[in-house]
C-alpha cells in the first residue's frame, strides 16, 4: 500500500521489452530500507524489486502491466515518480493507494495559473463512476484532489511542491497518465451489485 506522495525521482536506464521477458531498470540515488522483493510504485504502479546493482533497481514488469499503464512509453533517461511502501510509522499525507493502475487519461489541457497549474484530463467512460469532485485520485502514483468534472474531463490544480517534486512539472497535452481511482469506490459498487 502506498499513499500517493512521491518521495523520490528515479531516471530509467534501460527498457527491455521483447516476447521473453519485460524489464526496467532505474536509479535511484539515496534509497534506503528496501531489498530485492520489496515494492515500490514508479508512477503509480507497484513493482518489486528483482535485482540491485548499487543505485540501480530492476523490475519485472508483466504483459498486463505494459498494457495497462504507460511504463510501455518510458525511455532511457526518463524522469518516474518513485514512492516505497507505507509502514506503521508513516504519515499518510495523500490518501490509501494499491499501487494496481485501472486505466490511462490524456492530457488534455495544462497550464500555468498564477502559482500553481491546472491540470485536465480527459477521463475514460469506464472509470468516471469512480471520480468525484473533492475526492482524490492516483495520477502516475501522485495523490491528487479532484476540482471538476465537466463533459468525461476531470480538471486537478497542481501546487508548486507537486509540480517541482514530481514528474507533473514535465507533462505535455496528448501524454497518457497513469490512474488509479479510489479502490473503496469500486468495492462498494461490488458490494451493491453482489
Amino acid at each position: 500500500m502506498f499513499s500517493g506522495i512521491v518521495e523520490y525521482l528515479g531516471s530509467v536506464k534501460s527498457c527491455l521489452n521483447d516476447n521473453k521477458q519485460s524489464r526496467i531498470i532505474i536509479q535511484i540515488e539515496n534509497l534506503e530500507g528496501v531489498s530485492i522483493g520489496t515494492s515500490v510504485s514508479v508512477n503509480g504502479v507497484c513493482l518489486t524489486i528483482s535485482k540491485i546493482d548499487n543505485n540501480e533497481y530492476y523490475f519485472d514488469l508483466s504483459e498486463e502491466t505494459f498494457t495497462r499503464t504507460n511504463l510501455s512509453e518510458l525511455k532511457n533517461g526518463s524522469e518516474v515518480n518513485i514512492e516505497l511502501p507505507l509502514t506503521m510509522h508513516k504519515f499518510i499525507s495523500g490518501h490509501i493507494v494499491s499501487g494496481h493502475i485501472d486505466g490511462q487519461f490524456q492530457i488534455s489541457k495544462f497550464e500555468k495559473i498564477d502559482d500553481s497549474w491546472s491540470l485536465a484530463l480527459k477521463m475514460s467512460d469506464t472509470l468516471i463512476r469512480y471520480i468525484v469532485i473533492k475526492g482524490s485520485v492516483c495520477v502516475d502514483g501522485v495523490s491528487l484532489t479532484v476540482n471538476n468534472i465537466e463533459n468525461n474531463i476531470m480538471s486537478l490544480m497542481i501546487i508548486p511542491h507537486t509540480y517541482e517534486n514530481t514528474i507533473i512539472k514535465n507533462y505535455k497535452v496528448g501524454n497518457s497518465v497513469n490512474i488509479e481511482v479510489d479502490y473503496i469506490a469500486k468495492h462498494l459498487e461490488k458490494l451493491k451489485n453482489d
